[in-house]
């Protein structure tokens, strides 16, 4: 996983939600994704879901696996709206 590219991705679509972008930057990484244990993709949830998860909690826990890869587990954390970090989860 190449967290520059993911907080390059956010910078530069700061008008919008967040964990979209992160969604689909991992998916451009070739990951499938799992948020909070469900399957998701960029496409399946529209920004409004996205948007309201946020305000919800402040914390994601995510699963990313990849052909060929170890899986990962990891928890985003949010520290304001477009302020986050990375946080293992074992």
């Amino acid at each position: 996983m190449n967290i520059e590219k993911i907080y390059k991705a956010v910078e530069n679509d700061e008008m919008n939600s967040p964990l979209p972008t992160i969604v689909h930057e991992l998916e451009m990484q070739g990951y499938k994704i799992k948020l909070e244990g469900l399957d998701v993709t960029a496409n399946d949830l529209d920004a409004d879901l996205f948007f309201d998860l946020e305000k919800a909690t402040n914390e994601f826990v995510f699963e990313i696996e990849k052909a060929g890869e170890k899986n990962q587990r990891f928890k985003l954390v949010f520290t304001d709206y477009h302020e986050f970090n990375f946080q293992n989860c074992d």
